[in-house]
């Protein structure tokens, strides 16, 4: 009996998305915005400004002292001009955006970083 040889692929593909389109994954870092979670805060300024933007895909649990968030968008955004964008909104809610980061990054969590 013939044996079956598979050769495609080489390895099993990882880092991909399986929703139909091309996902991409950063983390907005608010700085502070704790306590300005309520629909005109800043929360949602920041919210709206990357629907505006991307299409959202998901958004984040609040961590690190509730001062950062990832999301996920479809397309491939730009870090910087997200971070321009949110920096734009200026003051909302008395919370200061004017320093928010964006950091692009990947859908990877480590075990020890697990969100409950």
């Amino acid at each position: 009996m013939a044996d079956l040889t598979k050769v495609h692929p080489a390895a099993t593909t990882s880092d991909v998305e399986m929703m139909g389109a091309n996902m991409s994954f950063f983390t907005v870092d608010y700085v502070n915005a704790n306590a300005s979670t309520g629909p005109e805060g800043a929360q949602a300024a920041t919210h709206n400004c990357i629907s505006y933007h991307n299409n959202v895909v998901a958004i984040g649990p609040m961590l690190d002292s509730n001062s950062q968030q990832t999301f996920a968008v479809e397309g491939t955004p730009v870090a910087a001009t997200l971070q321009a964008a949110i920096r734009a909104l200026g003051t909302v809610d008395s919370v200061n955006l004017g320093s928010a980061t964006v950091t692009d990054t990947k859908l990877g969590i480590l075990t020890a970083a697990v969100v409950s």
